[in-house]
């Protein structure tokens, strides 16, 4: 797979993973139960942080 449509879309997953989670934060006004989900897009983020440092 091509290098840059992977780091987009791992980029795309952290941005939509972190809008579901404030969606079902404010619905459910519970942040801490919806940690998971954050934590989720910290890592699809990170994850894209390091192939982009790697491919450069």
């Amino acid at each position: 797979m091509n290098h840059k449509l992977l780091n987009t879309i791992l980029l795309s997953l952290a941005f939509v993973t972190i809008v579901i989670g404030i969606h079902r934060s404010i619905e459910e006004q519970d942040i801490a139960g919806n940690y998971w989900i954050f934590m989720i897009a910290v890592i699809l983020y990170a994850l894209y942080k390091y192939r982009k440092k790697k491919d450069a």
